[in-house]
């Protein structure tokens, strides 16, 4: 390797243009360095954290002492190759960070800096932790573009970033000969350094693209840009020494070094994110097409099945109506049960169609007053609430972005359960509201003063097919809450429930305040009509 490390502007350059978290920190654990991938990720400046040990800030608090245990081994010169912890970003998230590690040395012997290394796998061990192998190497790293400060790091430090990102970093000159190959080059394209210094770029790519790549090179030399970011340019191709090729994103940045051009390319092996996009793409089409089976079966499968139903009805009623004076007591017992199961199982067949197409027949979201909804879904209940002699009282409700007719369905039901599982001789009193709303998110409720239940249910009552009461209690299916929670996960949010038996109940209703499927009613129509 020549000797480019000794030029500072062009270090500077380098850090600039590399991908990876960068952290340096003195022998107390204070930061003297935090680049702008460091910001990014964290939310944090580098004001912010400079001078400040790194798990005042970043580390949880229940990882802070196994993260001052590896400092503590850093410092005293034990380096480990690798090892992972979790940043915690100023709105609270954590972040899982790989990391490798380096320092420096001082005359005595004593390590005077530590230079932290790291690439942000939060997705990554995401996906193995739910065995979704979706992703079968190295994810995405946060790409950032460092910034300059005031301090200028020396040369000893440029040399440990360089080595240790995982990123290939490759320097050429004006002829286009390599003068810089670091050790995630290696990796990547399957060199060691003294194999390709001084020879061409073109030994790096495949022989149908090198011509056009010298002509970009030209080419963004006479820009007036100092550097162009990775994604700013069609994707390219490398050559690795097997001859095997592979999908790549790239940076590039210039320098003029004595009056001659030099050029920095930071480039980034993208093979693994291609196969989990495709692999993506392929779940997401098996999905569809899952749905729309699902959706067909269950539409099928309400017709077939309604269709013998309908029979069992209508010549029920013939028999009751021609022939139940001269049946015997036990014989109108039988026919009035065979009547009753008859309509509860087409009543469970319309629920399980309606809960299948709570995904599969679902509507673009549009911006909407729930007031609206909930007033309509009470006039339709008007003659249940007289009949109760009850009343429904609606308080402020949010204007949001949600499925229309999938919110009215979720009140309906929740306002139709208020209203029948109220207690004997208490005529029911449903309130509907919101307890609190900001930018982010609605919190509303439904809170009746009913039967209530035993909160060890409370799970129990948003599974399918689940009843608290028997059927000659209440009527139902026992379908009711479990569509209501699909409708809320569908749009992002939570159901949950309190409950006092013998004093009432109360659901809580939490729903994102912004969709980012939103579209207006129009294009709802044109969507409606395309499905006729």
């Amino acid at each position: 390797m020549k000797d480019e490390f000794s030029n500072p502007e062009l270090l500077d350059t380098i850090l600039e243009t590399i991908a990876a978290l960068v952290v340096v920190m003195d022998d107390e654990g204070c930061v003297v360095r935090f680049n702008e991938a460091c910001q990014e990720l964290t939310g944090y400046s580098f004001d912010e954290v400079k001078g400040k040990p790194i798990w005042e800030l970043l580390i949880p608090d229940a990882e802070r002492d196994a993260v001052i245990e590896v400092f503590d081994e850093l410092r005293a010169g034990n380096f480990p190759n690798r090892h992972e912890n979790h940043w915690q970003t100023r709105d609270g998230e954590l972040r899982t960070i790989d990391w490798s590690n380096s320092a420096i040395i001082g005359d005595d012997g004593q390590v005077e800096l530590v230079i932290a290394t790291g690439v942000d796998v939060t997705k990554q061990r995401s996906a193995e932790r739910d065995e979704r192998k979706l992703i079968r190497a190295r994810t995405a790293r946060r790409a950032a573009e460092a910034a300059r400060d005031s301090l200028r790091l020396s040369e000893e430090i440029f040399s440990g970033i360089v080595d240790l990102c995982a990123d290939a970093i490759i320097s050429i000159d004006e002829a286009q000969t390599i003068t810089l190959f670091n050790q995630g080059a290696e990796e990547i394209f399957g060199y060691t350094a003294d194999e390709v210094m001084d020879k061409p770029l073109s030994v790096l790519l495949p022989e149908k693209a090198r011509p056009s790549h010298a002509a970009h090179v030209r080419e963004f030399s006479h820009t007036p840009n100092a550097s162009r970011r990775m994604g700013e340019r069609r994707e390219i191709f490398g050559l690795r020494k097997n001859g095997e090729l592979f999908p790549a994103e790239a940076s590039i940045s210039k320098q003029k070094i004595d009056g001659a051009w030099l050029y920095t390319a930071v480039v980034r092996d993208v093979t693994a994110e291609k196969e989990a996009r495709e692999e993506l793409r392929k779940a997401n089409q098996e999905l569809e097409r899952s749905n729309s089976d699902l959706e067909h079966f269950a539409a099928v499968a309400s017709h077939d099945l309604q269709e013998p139903l309908r029979k069992i009805r209508a010549f029920g009623e013939r028999l009751e109506s021609k022939y139940k004076a001269d049946l015997p007591s036990r014989g109108r017992d039988y026919l009035e049960r065979m009547q009753n199961a008859a309509g509860r199982m087409s009543n469970l067949i319309d629920d399980l169609l309606a809960f299948s197409r709570v995904t599969t027949r679902a509507k673009p979201f549009e911006t909407m007053e729930v007031a609206d909804v909930v007033q309509g879904v009470v006039t339709d209940l008007e003659v249940r609430i007289e009949q109760s002699k009850g009343r429904v009282d609606i308080g402020d409700l949010p204007r949001l972005d949600a499925d229309p007719m999938q919110i009215r369905l979720l009140f309906q039901n929740l306002i139709g359960n208020a209203l029948k599982f109220h207690r004997p001789d208490v005529p029911p009193v449903v309130e509907v509201g919101t307890e609190q709303c900001d930018e982010d998110q609605c919190v509303m409720y439904v809170q009746d003063n009913g039967t209530g239940f035993d909160e060890k249910y409370l799970d129990r009552i948003f599974d399918v097919f689940q009843r608290l009461h028997g059927r000659g209690t209440y009527e139902g299916t026992g379908m009711g809450l479990a569509i209501c929670r699909k409708i809320v996960e569908r749009h992002g949010g939570t159901l949950d429930a309190t409950s006092i038996p013998g004093e009432g109940s109360r659901f809580v209703v939490t729903l994102p305040r912004k969709q980012s499927e939103c579209q207006s009613p129009d294009n709802h129509a044109q969507e409606d009509n395309h499905e006729q």
